[in-house]
Parts: structure tokens; C-alpha cells; sequence
């Protein structure tokens, strides 16, 4: 199994046989605007969720249909922390949270795992300096890498993981 890093984050996962991939990577678009949530249109809204949620489905949707077996959607830690500026962005990850767990209950009895690896907010493109810290505390580790957690959410060690939130910060959010 192989995945691909591109230059806005992970991609699709690779690796496959004559039954398809094996694994697959999602990283739904987030609205990296930021707007106050009292100034928010309804089209704003919309925008932040129909984009964000529709390719989630969508992109769910596509690799059940490809068969694979392991499904990892990459998300912002605002999804539990929330964000100045960022509610459209917090609400649309907190909702994809719920569809991940949701899927991997279906999906589960297929031999399916479904997860969400929630990174740093800045690699979703949303502003630290106006979002405001996830924590009070600094990084306890210092800058983090998802890349591990995600090959093996992505490998057949992990299928007894599913359903599940991980986050991979340094330890900003606990």
C-alpha cells in the first residue's frame, strides 16, 4: 500500500490488486476563510457545507464502490476545538467526524475501517493568529507528522481501528 502526499496534503491512497485499492486517503475541502459568524450568508453557508460534506460523501461513496478496506478523511482539529472565524469550518469537520463514525458503523461487518485523523488547522489553510490557539499550552512536541498514523490506518494491522478520531498535533489539543 502506498499513499501520495501532494502539495496540499495527503491524497488518494495507492496500492491495489485485481479487486482495486486497498486503501484510500480523504481530504475534503474546508472553506479557509475566515469570517466572523455573525457576518456568515446563507450562500456562505451553503458554500461551507455542500462543498465540504458533498465531496466527503462522495468521495465515501467512490471508495466503497472500488472496494477498499481501509478509508482514512483527514480533518482540522477545529472539528473539537472550534476556531475564531472558522464556525462554517468547525461545524462542517464536526459534522464529517459524525459521518466517519457513521460510515464505519455500516461499513464495519464488510471488514471495512472507516477513521478521521484530525491535524493542525493550518494545513487546511485556516489562519492560526485568527482562529486562536486549539490550547493555552504550547506544542508539547513540537511540529507533527501525520504520515505515520495515517500508513497505518491505512495497512491491515489496523483493522481493529475504526470509527475513530485521532488526533496528530503535537499535543496541542488533548
Amino acid at each position: 500500500m502506498r499513499r501520495q502526499k501532494t502539495n496540499s496534503g495527503y491524497g488518494a491512497a495507492g496500492g491495489s490488486d485485481a479487486t482495486g485499492p486497498k486503501a484510500v486517503v480523504i481530504r475534503p475541502p474546508f472553506d479557509p476563510v475566515a469570517r466572523p459568524f455573525h457576518t456568515l450568508t446563507d450562500q456562505q453557508w451553503d458554500a461551507a457545507w455542500e462543498v465540504t460534506l458533498r465531496y466527503t460523501i462522495e468521495s465515501l461513496a467512490a471508495a466503497h464502490a472500488s472496494g477498499v478496506r481501509r478509508v482514512v478523511v483527514l480533518l482540522p482539529t477545529t472539528a473539537m476545538s472550534g476556531g475564531a472565524q472558522y464556525a462554517h469550518v468547525a461545524a462542517a469537520a464536526e459534522a464529517i467526524r459524525v459521518l466517519v463514525k457513521s460510515t464505519a458503523r455500516q461499513w464495519g461487518a464488510d471488514g471495512i475501517t472507516v477513521n478521521a485523523v484530525a491535524v493542525d488547522p493550518a494545513e487546511f489553510g485556516v489562519d492560526p493568529v485568527v482562529a486562536g490557539p486549539t490550547s493555552i499550552a504550547p506544542p508539547a512536541l513540537g511540529l507533527a507528522s501525520a504520515d505515520a498514523l495515517v500508513a497505518f490506518l491505512c495497512s491491515e494491522a489496523a483493522g481493529d481501528v475504526t470509527g475513530q478520531t485521532v488526533v496528530v498535533d503535537g499535543g496541542v489539543w488533548m
